[in-house]
């Protein structure tokens, strides 16, 4: 029995130095090294790809920066266009004198009262001034323009007299044919790169107007040391490359829509350009941006990702193989936790959301109790069972559930309006903004944002409602008037369009002036809005024209029951503003009398002066 054991425990360090000859050794450090190395290269490569994503991710910021900065500029330029063609249409009625007293009186009142101004001048004066002044061969086009009726938008421009660069809003008043003189509204330049958007999301180094070609527009006294200098040339001479330079001007020219481009560093922070086209006189918006502290946090997991890479190394060197399996396992997690990270660095200000493909649950940030009514802020079983998490309105649900069934490609986004019941049990409306994370074909999960976007959407809406509105009355404007009409005919079988004109209007002006004139119209407005349903679309055609459509009704006791009740409107507004009302009212039946807009606009006409007739001839 010795001799066995013997041999047992002789064989024994045989084995173990067999392990540990220096050849083994030698193959189990070189298979290690390259192991490492391996792991620490994903590590560097994960690190450059994330941070190629947060620029891309950072450019859509600046990108949507910039975008809302040019609709607030034409949306000005728009409300005053809008406000200067509504004045023209009153300029321009056979009964005013755009130089007479009335009209003057009119347009200093306006002007006391509005954020903005607007003056007449007289196309003969205009023409002198020119001509007196020798202006350049721009001014004398734009001369060329309002002759011809056109609409014009001036190039900007220094005015000693108001101490400051304008530039205006002009349009032609056109008397039976004939260009009689101009209104006009004086804006200071700076007002198109000046906006109110908030600035937490971008860090706005400056703002530059330029012309396509690369020419500064001078807004204030601030950049007038740039005046008449090219952009391009001003950067080149700060020290950027020229192969930056003509990118930025490649962006600017190619580019019908905003653009960025990444073109540096600034005190260990990357700066962009961005550039979007005006729809007005050639004119770009340029921004110089750079990175917020978003930036700096992306960065901060970048660098822990890349130690923690280099600590896996370390622990793969000491553990060997027997935990090489565990360590990719956790670099796995790690490559995913340092990912999802980074995409919610981006909406690090709004309430986030994760959904994972694998266990079909959708979890939100706690923020999210700041503004919804929640019971948890994980779901499980989500999609499954189709048990919300947030109170989405019953007519969202669907969108919701699209943006999570069906991921986009990676590297992609998929957006969503939607409206949700918040804390105060209301539903609100909120942009949903969602990116996908994939590992390999298959997506894993999804993670985006949600906005709350009820005040932009009510300004939008606003700012539509009052391109629509005639300004004295509150009715729908001529344009306007029409398109819901049409839209009405389009959608009912059958309807009635009443055509209402105020009798001797001119008459009323010329005793009383023109500020009772307004007053009666604005009476009589006001009566077809008590007569007419709240749905039926009224409108102002003309200075003393109205038109309403309503839909669903042809019979003849609803146009003697319409006729009566603005008959004794009218009564009313004589007894209340001291001025003899009457009204001539015709009525054309969709389809008897017409298929389409205008023939029932020609009907209701002929058939309202027919009545009109009847009763002079009485």
């Amino acid at each position: 029995m010795a001799e066995p054991t013997e041999t047992k425990h002789e064989n024994r360090p045989r084995r173990w130095r067999r392990l540990g000859s220096p050849r083994t050794f030698a193959v189990l450090a070189a298979s290690i090294l390259i192991v490492g190395a391996i792991i620490y290269g994903v590590f560097i490569a994960y690190s450059v790809s994330l941070g190629e994503e947060f620029n891309k991710m950072s450019a859509e910021g600046m990108n949507d920066f910039t975008t809302a900065q040019k609709i607030e500029s034409e949306s000005s330029i728009d409300e005053i266009r809008n406000t200067v063609l509504t004045i023209r249409t009153l300029a321009e009625s056979p009964d005013i004198d755009p130089e007479g007293e009335v009209f003057t009186d009119f347009l200093s009142s306006w002007n006391e009262r509005a954020s903005f101004g607007v003056t007449y001048v007289s196309i003969a004066s205009l023409e002198e001034g020119v001509v007196e002044s020798n202006r350049k061969e721009s001014d004398l086009e734009i001369l060329r323009r309002l002759k011809a009726g056109e609409s014009v938008v001036s190039d900007v421009r220094k005015s000693h007299r108001l101490n400051g660069f304008f530039y205006s809003i002009a349009e032609p008043v056109v008397k039976e044919g004939v260009v009689v003189g101009v209104l006009r509204s004086i804006v200071d330049a700076h007002s198109l790169i000046d906006t109110t958007q908030i600035k937490s999301s971008v860090t706005l180094l400056g703002s530059v107007l330029m012309k396509g070609d690369g020419t500064i527009i001078v807004d204030s006294e601030k950049s007038e040391l740039y005046d008449g200098l090219n952009l391009y040339e001003v950067l080149r001479n700060q020290g950027y490359a020229d192969a930056i330079v003509s990118k930025m001007q490649e962006n600017v020219e190619n580019d019908s829509d905003v653009a960025t481009l990444a073109i540096g560093k600034r005190d260990g922070k990357t700066t962009f350009f961005t550039s979007v086209r005006l729809n007005e006189n050639d004119w770009t918006i340029v921004n110089f941006t750079e990175e917020n502290t978003i930036a700096e946090h992306s960065q901060v997991i970048l660098h822990d990702t890349v130690v923690a890479g280099t600590v896996l190394v370390i622990i793969s060197t000491i553990a060997c193989v027997a935990v090489a399996l565990v360590i990719g396992r956790f670099r796995r997690r790690a490559l995913r936790g340092a990912e999802r990270y980074a995409v919610l660095a981006e909406f690090s200000d709004t309430v986030l959301f994760e959904y994972s493909y694998g266990d079909d649950v959708l979890e939100l940030t706690p923020n999210a109790r700041s503004v919804f009514s929640l019971d948890s802020l994980r779901r499980e079983h989500y999609l499954e069972r189709g048990i919300p998490l947030v109170d989405f309105h019953e007519e969202d649900v669907s969108l919701v559930e699209e943006i999570l069934e069906h991921p986009a490609p990676s590297g992609e986004a998929r957006r969503a309006t939607v409206r949700a019941c918040t804390l105060t049990s209301e539903y609100r409306w909120f942009s949903i903004k969602c990116r996908y994370l994939y590992e390999g074909q298959e997506p894993y999960a999804a993670v985006g944002k949600m906005v709350d976007i009820t005040q932009q959407r009510a300004l939008e809406e606003q700012l539509v409602r009052r391109s629509q509105i005639d300004g004295l009355t509150k009715a729908l404007n001529k344009v306007t008037a029409e398109e819901k009409i049409t839209a009405s005919l389009a959608a009912h079988d059958r309807g009635l369009l009443f055509m209402i004109d105020v009798d001797d209007f001119k008459q009323i002006n010329d005793r009383n002036g023109h500020r009772v004139g307004d007053q009666v119209l604005a009476a009589i407005a006001r009566a077809l809005f008590d007569v007419f349903r709240c749905d039926d679309p009224v409108g102002r055609i003309g200075g003393d024209e109205f038109v309403a459509f309503v839909r669903d009704v042809d019979e003849a006791d609803v146009v003697d029951a319409k006729r009566h009740a603005l008959r004794d409107h009218a009564e009313a507004i004589t007894r209340d503003l001291g001025v003899s009302v009457s009204l001539s009212i015709g009525v054309a039946r969709y389809p008897h009398d017409g298929t389409n807009y205008q023939e029932l606009f020609d009907a209701a006409d002929h058939a309202m002066y027919r009545e009109k007739q009847e009763r002079d001839d009485k």
